[in-house]
């Protein structure tokens, strides 16, 4: 009797895993919006310099200073909206990108909606 409500317990878990995930997968294929506040961030980084982005290549160059004094945080959060950013603008829904220095071309991390975020 404890073994089939064991089963039974781990079943259910299972199962809600497996819901879940589904949920996930079938909501990452929808569409991402940014907020204006998004838009109007990185429409400014772009027309004062800090940033230059070649969406159709998912490349965005930016000044070391600026990825320097930001916090691990944001630059994830920074570089999930710059791929989106580059998905929207392709209109792919395919949403990652590259940050490379923008004198160097060093790449400094790249950003994925299903790998993640990775600093070099």
């Amino acid at each position: 009797m404890k073994k089939t409500r064991k089963s039974f317990g781990v079943s259910i878990v299972v199962g809600i895993v497996f819901v879940f995930i589904f949920v996930n997968i079938a909501s990452a294929a929808d569409k991402i919006e940014l907020t204006q506040g998004q838009l109007d961030l990185i429409n400014n980084l772009q027309g004062q310099g800090f940033i230059s982005i070649e969406p159709n290549l998912n490349q965005v160059y930016i000044k070391p200073g600026l990825w320097q004094n930001m916090k691990y945080k944001v630059k994830e959060n920074f570089a999930a909206s710059l791929a989106v950013y580059c998905g929207n603008k392709k209109g792919t829904h395919l949403y990652w990108v590259v940050i490379s220095d923008m004198y160097s071309g060093k790449k400094l991390a790249k950003h994925s909606h299903s790998w993640g975020f990775k600093v070099y």
